[in-house]
């Protein structure tokens, strides 16, 4: 059952205005480096030719920061990034001490493969995830990987590159500044630090069309990975688990792909993510459903569920407590609802739902969805906040909420993270309520066009990116201490 609320979007946006006297303080602002990679051109066709003077691109134009592109580990802070200009596109890795305040650099042989290996035409899809693994003190890179598979170009370009893996000696993410060298990674059989696999054998069936990787950690310090496997309309998701020791474990699909052959009418891709939070795995994501002839041009509903196994590997449940088996078939039996039984279009393809979806919990249980829904038809465009405070059956969704692009947990609280008017912007909610609150808004200081949070131990670690011209840019480091005490 769900519970229903619609309020006037004016409230939502009033109460947003307000700001608290909550000490959320700017703890230090770090430069990074002034040579990250930018596609200064314009957005181009599959075939277009190398232009001089510019870095044109398919999707977008900012790849760093992007993705799973900063992780914490004791008083350090890794950040991956690619080095510009056009010619440059090294894969490239800086860890930060925040007692020192000193930055040192990996360089990786690997350089940006750009749209379908046409390096002249930027990738946004192709991000640089880090983990690093508590239990050794590996670190693990996955990067610039767009669904690759052997004889996904005429040239062959990908039948021994379609998955790029590097991974350290154990201890090397704590080694003196003097020794964080390209040393501490693993060749592989070529040479070059890049692997075909995760876990040692190489079989394309399984490490080929793989995109969006992302790392993350479980209470018991287990380091995980998950990406998304296959294409936009026939894809599931992909869970690999480290065991703290030399090798990842066999991956678990937490989907069907080809749901056509298991009982549906079409295929489907999946677009949202997974993440580990007050003690589980969980999953929260949008259908992008292969059938054309539909009021939606690309995805509809909102699914979600956790597995009581911290491993994810088994004892998964929809949002009622009902237990279901791995890979999971049909997502109707995980459905919360349909944000788009909140407009009124009923013809093709004029149902729009892409972004601004995101998922999270607090430490005590609060669970909390976010998404959009947009009539083409009509002009209306609605915000959804599905939320469930711990111990209640049912997730209240309400419109009375100005929106968000993504949501992060910190102790009791949720928080929304972005920028405004250039400048780091911090909104928060106790868990399992509706009472959005501005606690960080700073009027002064530098601008910036794109950010990366990412939170750890009550503090803010935000990778931001100034605006500027040609394919490089500046990017700096904010940490924003939280005041969740």
């Amino acid at each position: 059952m769900i519970t229903i609320k619609l309020a006037a979007f004016a409230t939502a946006f009033i109460a947003m205005a307000c700001t608290l006297s909550a000490e959320v303080t700017l703890e230090a602002e770090i430069h990074l480096n002034d040579q990250s990679l930018y596609f200064d051109g314009k957005k181009v066709g599959r075939d277009a030719p190398n232009r001089e003077g510019a870095y044109d691109y398919f999707f977008g134009n900012a790849l760093v920061p992007h993705g799973d592109c900063i992780k914490t580990f004791k008083q350090y802070v890794f950040l991956t990034w690619y080095r510009g200009g056009k010619e440059d596109r090294h894969v490239m890795l800086t860890r930060l001490d925040t007692d020192t305040g000193k930055q040192v650099t990996i360089e990786f042989p690997h350089r940006h493969t750009g749209y379908v290996n046409k390096w002249w035409i930027g990738e946004t899809h192709n991000t640089i995830a880090v983990g690093i693994s508590p239990k050794n003190g590996t670190i693990h890179l996955l990067y610039d990987m767009h669904a690759y598979r052997p004889g996904f170009t005429d040239d062959g370009a990908f039948d021994q590159d379609y998955f790029r893996y590097s991974y350290s000696i154990p201890d090397a993410a704590t080694v003196p500044d003097e020794d964080f060298n390209l040393d501490l990674f693993m060749k592989s059989p070529d040479g070059d630090y890049k692997h075909l696999t995760m876990d040692g054998v190489e079989n394309a069936e399984v490490w080929g069309r793989l995109t969006y990787p992302t790392f993350f950690l479980n209470d018991e310090g287990d380091l995980f990975m998950y990406m998304r496997k296959g294409s936009a309309y026939n894809g599931r998701y992909f869970i690999c688990k480290y065991d703290g020791e030399s090798k990842w474990n066999e991956p678990i699909y937490f989907n069907v792909d080809n749901a056509n052959q298991h009982g549906l009418d079409f295929t489907y891709g999946v677009y949202g993510r997974m993440k580990y939070a007050d003690g589980k795995i969980r999953v929260a994501f949008q259908r992008r459903n292969n059938d054309r002839q539909d009021r939606y041009i690309y995805q509809n509903g909102v699914y979600y569920a956790s597995s009581d196994n911290p491993n994810g590997k088994d004892d998964w449940k929809n949002h009622k407590g009902e237990p279901f088996e791995l890979p999971l078939a049909d997502p109707s039996f995980i459905k919360v609802y349909e944000p788009g039984d909140y407009v009124a279009t009923t013809q093709k393809d004029m149902v729009h739902m892409v972004g601004y979806f995101d998922f999270n919990v607090t430490d005590r249980g609060d669970e909390h969805i976010i998404s959009r829904v947009r009539d083409n038809e009509n002009d209306v465009t609605k915000f959804h906040h599905a939320y469930r405070a711990s111990g209640e059956s049912d997730f209240t969704v309400t419109t009375d909420f100005a929106g968000g692009v993504e949501l992060y947990a910190a102790g009791n609280y949720i928080l929304m993270i972005t920028l405004k008017d250039g400048r780091p912007f911090v909104q928060r909610t106790e868990g399992g309520t509706n009472h959005w609150q501005t606690v960080y808004e700073p009027t002064s200081g530098r601008i910036f066009d794109k950010g990366i949070p990412h939170i750890s131990n009550g503090k803010l670690y935000y990778y931001l990116k100034e605006p500027g011209s040609g394919d490089t840019r500046t990017t700096y480091l904010q940490i924003i201490d939280l005041d969740l005490n």
